[in-house]
């Protein structure tokens, strides 16, 4: 319970992180490991419980894991909408949460970042928006490849998730910044696996 509040109150501060409120944003991390798919799964379960249509889309092209945690097929996914030209509604899955629904990343693909910057995926932003109160995308990792950046841009903004007693205050800081010369806005930053009275960061 203690969890399920932090996320609540999280939630609380990132409707109100921006100005017009928050509709779209992206979940990343500055490296793998930091636990960014378990918090965009968590964050889009909490903004669902507000009665709102949610969707979560797995846009890790390179190693997807929503799908592992959902326990779902990834089959079909955003890859058979951008490059395959599949219907959104037939890549969509319901889940058990009320109001949540899921689209999967779907099959490998050698171009995972030419995809997400696709004419394709503007479509596929529009359509969503347009269908559903709010959106979560969970992204690779900012440091390894541009996705996150690229997926930002077309978003109000986004999350990043750092474990804590783990990650360096350098490495978040080299993410932040790379994050701002994109002109990403950094909607707050999550951090996971934090102890009381322990510092944010490792050192």
């Amino acid at each position: 319970s203690v969890i399920t509040e932090a996320y609540r109150a999280f939630r609380a501060l990132l409707l109100l992180s921006r100005a017009g409120g928050v509709k779209s944003l992206v979940v990343t991390s500055a490296v793998p490991g930091e636990g960014k798919s378990t918090t965009a799964l968590n964050l889009a379960i909490t903004l669902a419980q507000l009665g709102r249509r949610v969707i979560l889309l797995d846009a890790d092209l390179h190693k997807p894991r929503l799908h592992t945690i959902l326990g779902i097929s990834n089959r079909k996914g955003l890859v058979s909408v951008l490059a395959e030209g599949v219907k959104l509604e037939d890549v969509l899955q319901k889940t058990i949460v009320p109001d949540l629904s899921f689209v999967p990343a779907g099959p490998l693909t050698p171009n995972p970042s030419g995809l997400l910057a696709s004419d394709a995926m503007a479509r596929t932003m529009k359509e969503v928006l347009a269908t559903f109160d709010y959106v979560v995308f969970d992204s690779p990792p900012v440091q390894p490849v541009a996705d996150a950046l690229l997926l930002g841009a077309v978003t109000d903004g986004v999350v990043l998730t750092v474990f804590g007693g783990k990650t360096s205050r350098e490495v978040v800081a080299k993410a932040k910044t790379k994050l701002q010369r994109a002109n990403v806005r950094i909607l707050g930053v999550l951090i996971n696996n934090l102890r009381v009275g322990s510092s944010s960061f490792a050192g």
